[in-house]
């Protein structure tokens, strides 16, 4: 188990009690609650990378290899 130990300013504490107040919740129910669903939230991001002009060529020279039949379909997984 993680132990998490934060300060709050008064205006902070008073902004989470108000929303934990609301759900029913104490503040530090609420702050784990909220904490649970960030890191939740962040599990559904697919990152994306910006591509290098190398990479953008590439790319565009598999598609069109793959547009000419030059490559093949594979199905990962199989032998």
């Amino acid at each position: 188990m993680t132990k998490l130990q934060i300060t709050l300013t008064d205006q902070e504490g008073a902004l989470l009690s108000e929303q934990a107040m609301l759900l029913g919740y104490d503040v530090t129910k609420y702050a784990k609650f909220v904490l649970a669903q960030k890191a939740i939230e962040q599990l559904t991001v697919i990152p994306a990378y910006k591509a290098t002009p190398t990479m953008e060529r590439v790319i565009q020279q598999g598609r069109e290899e793959y547009v000419q039949g030059k490559t093949k379909t594979r199905v990962l997984g199989s032998v």
